[in-house]
């Protein structure tokens, strides 16, 4: 039977109940919410509003991430407690295309580094303290890249591509918190994943397509 011919039937909903439920099932997330427009509207509104107002000691903010989500077909938000485990590496502090500094989820790691001259600790932060003290005043500041993670969980689900999760700005992050009836107080993380549709035809044909790979490999388990 020809794969495209079977009955199987796309529905978003569908999909979006998936990843809904999946989200639900990852250790540490506490509450999800699908965005609606208006909620993508009024974050893009927000996240701009953090980078044109942002002054960070470390340079300019660039959210590659949250920009990234933003443009997904579907965009959910879940907000998380501490057993939950936060995307590591994803803030770069770069000058003329160079890192000078960079986000460390490894304690011990931070514990060394704060023992050493040749690093600045801020939190979990890094930042190498000779080359940051050399552009100090400089025309052109560094530049804090935030880039967004794969999400393999919800990457995994069928008809699905481009999974990704990203860590919001500030004021993103209270919107999100009241939005689940959470005060902007309270000890707990937000993200927003965003993933983007395959269709039902692509899907199949991607599918047929790795078949037909494995016919034509004579070492393949498939091969007559």
């Amino acid at each position: 039977m020809d794969l495209l011919d079977s009955e199987i039937y796309f529905s978003d909903t569908c999909v979006v109940e998936k990843a809904i439920s999946t989200l639900h099932d990852i250790k540490g997330i506490e509450k999800v919410l699908l965005t609606t427009e208006f909620d993508r509207k009024k974050i893009t509104q927000l996240e701009d509003e953090d980078e044109k107002k942002s002054s960070l000691c470390f340079g300019k903010k660039n959210n590659v991430g949250i920009k990234k989500v933003l443009e997904s077909d579907i965009l959910i938000s879940f907000v998380t407690n501490m057993e939950y485990e936060w995307p590591e590496n994803n803030l770069k502090i770069v000058h003329r295309g160079e890192v000078i500094g960079e986000d460390i989820s490894d304690a011990s790691e931070i514990e060394r580094l704060k023992k050493t001259k040749e690093y600045r600790v801020f939190g979990n932060i890094i930042v190498n303290r000779k080359k940051f003290k050399s552009i100090k005043g400089s025309i052109n500041p560094p530049m804090v890249l935030i880039d967004a993670k794969p999400c393999p969980e919800i990457e995994k689900l069928e008809f699905v591509s481009e999974a990704m999760v990203a860590s919001p700005s500030k004021l993103t992050d209270q919107y999100i918190k009241s939005k689940m009836g959470f005060k902007s107080k309270d000890h707990v993380g937000s993200f927003l994943v965003g993933f983007n549709y395959v269709s039902c035809k692509k899907s199949h044909l991607m599918l047929e397509t790795k078949i037909q790979t494995h016919h034509c490999d004579p070492g393949s388990a498939f091969s007559p």
